[in-house]
């Protein structure tokens, strides 16, 4: 029974960590995200005629 319950303390632990890293992953991810979304928005406001495009968010495909 000890053996058991160490294989899955240490088990455990083992996904804890995996967990802390997946987590800081995706915190980075949207870190970077926001960074980038920040300066496309800036670039859009230095060029004037930017804010004036229509960008085709590609939920309709073919014709019309």
């Amino acid at each position: 029974m000890s053996k058991w319950i160490k294989r899955l303390s240490s088990r455990h632990r083992e996904k804890e960590k995996e967990l802390v890293q997946a987590s800081g992953r995706v915190s980075v991810a949207i870190a970077r995200y926001k960074d980038m979304s920040m300066e496309i928005q800036e670039e859009i406001q230095r060029n004037k005629f930017a804010r004036f495009l229509v960008y085709d968010k590609g939920d309709h495909h073919g014709g019309n």
